[in-house]
């Protein structure tokens, strides 16, 4: 099974790369923000193994497993890939006041699910506050009929090589979506065989596995030497888990309850928004800094198991 497991990751690593890369000439192509072009689209193609988790998991009926996928997902962004990346960088400029979004928002936004789920249940009323929430962040974006026009003349000046580009984010989606299936029900498997809670499964395992795109992003910034990061590809992948999270609920008749694994620790992606903020309000994202939402990480990761 562990070796069924590590080729489904790594043909999940080969597709999320297929749509990574087209997303990027994309962007290029039809002229948008570097940074929208990361929150929105990146951030969809990033988060479609959570997607595909969600989906498979409502289809086997434990969505525990995707919640715990969903929160687990969104702490790694915050608490590993993002300090990862400015230890690797040695530190990074972040430009928190961008004229696109605004970001104490997106971060409420990315960490509303821990709220919610303390209780150990999610109702219809909080399917609906996530899903407000995410739509109330997408009309705080700026410049969204530049980003539609550019968007209508690419496509009318350079139909063949959009078309060609889009083809190849159907294969990579096409590609992640199948592993995530074969993810998804071996990793069901495995909570059977140790008596663990679907939950925890997805919140410690599986997210680690569906983080492979952010990963992805995070390797290739560090081999091309960037010292800034579009801040948009993690934070449109965690706002977005919301929103999935969200729909999820609704999916499964707009409740879904939670036996084990809901702590107090998760309070620990609340808190590292937070301090990411904190830490980023001049601009410079220093390792130490990094090095602080690290080692949270790993305190949530051993209370996970301790309390």
């Amino acid at each position: 099974m562990l070796l069924y497991l590590l080729a489904s990751f790594i043909t999940l690593w080969i597709g999320t790369g297929i749509s990574i890369s087209s997303i990027e000439r994309l962007s290029k192509k039809i002229h948008i923000s570097s940074f929208i072009a990361s929150f929105f689209i990146l951030g969809l193609v990033t988060s479609l193994s959570e997607i595909s988790v969600a989906l498979f998991s409502t289809i086997n009926e434990t969505p525990g497993i995707s919640v715990g996928n969903l929160l687990g997902a969104s702490t790694i962004v915050t608490l590993l890939v993002i300090p990862i990346q400015v230890m690797c960088s040695k530190g990074i400029v972040v430009n928190t006041k961008s004229d696109y979004i605004n970001f104490p928002t997106a971060y409420l936004v990315a960490s509303l699910p821990v709220m919610l789920i303390l209780d150990g249940n999610l109702s219809l009323y909080d399917a609906l506050l996530m899903v407000i929430a995410y739509t109330y962040l997408l009309f705080t974006v700026s410049n969204k009929e530049t980003i539609m026009n550019n968007l209508e003349q690419s496509i009318s000046h350079k139909p063949l090589s959009i078309l060609k580009e889009i083809l190849k984010l159907l294969l990579g989606s096409v590609i992640t979506i199948i592993s995530s299936k074969i993810i998804v029900s071996n990793m069901i498997l495995l909570a059977e065989q140790l008596n663990v809670s679907p939950f925890i499964i997805g919140l410690l395992a599986l997210s680690i596995g569906t983080s492979i795109p952010e990963i992805t992003i995070l390797i290739r910034s560090y081999m091309h030497k960037s010292r800034n990061i579009a801040l948009g590809d993690y934070l449109g992948s965690a706002t977005l888990n919301t929103l999935i999270l969200g729909l999820l609920v609704f999916a499964n008749g707009g409740s879904i309850k939670i036996t084990q694994g809901t702590k107090y620790n998760l309070l620990v992606l609340p808190l590292g928004a937070g301090l990411f903020l904190l830490f980023s309000r001049d601009k410079k994202f220093e390792r130490k800094e990094a090095l602080v939402l690290v080692l949270l990480y790993i305190v949530f990761v051993i209370l996970e198991f301790i309390l």
